[in-house]
């Protein structure tokens, strides 16, 4: 079954306290937050990091996504701040095969694992890895800022990544808005990330109900 889980992206601590204190009021809706991490190397823009922030109480499974190089190197901040998931890039590596020591230095912290691809790179370079993660990504745009239209295949893409897989998360995350989640759900997607579509729409607790809605139906 689907779930909405709403993400906060941006670069100001002041501006991350009002989304998540707008989503902390919110909380009966949802029960996953997924927050962006940018180091302004993979990406050209930088974000607040684990380090900035300290969520030990939080009522949420907190999922920390970083479109960062060296993903691991934020992994012990990302614990203390009180992350449970720590999702990264495939494209991040340029040899793959530092993936398996990422995970290894997630597991020794007891961090759930999640591998993301970008729209353009094809899940079979990644098959040796699809099972070695607990979740699986696919953006629905090209990372790096809220509010990017949403690529046609990516509802092709969530099929793809299913049929190759059989007990792993699948989260899409990036230009999801009602209509657009519900084809995602409908595809098999997990977990339907959603930022701009529910803190940039003037009304979050309307935006939430009418996502929820449209995932059930």
């Amino acid at each position: 079954m689907a779930e909405i889980v709403p993400a906060i992206l941006t670069n100001d601590i002041s501006d991350f306290r009002k989304k998540y204190a707008e989503l902390f009021a919110l909380s009966h809706y949802f029960t996953k937050l997924h927050i962006d991490f940018i180091d302004g190397k993979f990406l050209p823009n930088k974000t607040v990091m684990p380090k900035d922030l300290a969520l030990e109480s939080s009522p949420f499974e907190l999922m920390a996504h970083f479109m960062t190089l060296h993903p691991q190197i934020y992994f012990f901040h990302a614990k203390k701040a009180g992350f449970k998931w720590v999702i990264f890039h495939w494209e991040a590596f340029e040899d793959k095969n530092e993936i398996l020591d990422v995970l290894d230095h997630a597991e020794h912290l007891g961090l759930k694992t999640g591998l993301a691809f970008n729209p353009e790179t094809k899940f079979y370079d990644a098959a040796k890895y699809l099972d070695k993660v607990n979740l699986l990504q696919v953006m629905g745009v090209h990372p790096g800022a809220q509010g990017r239209p949403f690529e046609k295949n990516t509802i092709d893409r969530i099929k793809e990544l299913k049929s190759l897989t059989k007990n792993v998360i699948i989260s899409v995350d990036g230009g999801e808005k009602v209509g657009i989640a519900k084809q995602c759900a409908h595809a098999g997607a997990n977990h339907i990330i959603a930022g701009s579509a529910i803190l940039n729409s003037g009304h979050p607790k309307q935006a939430l109900e009418e996502l929820n809605q449209d995932i059930k139906t």
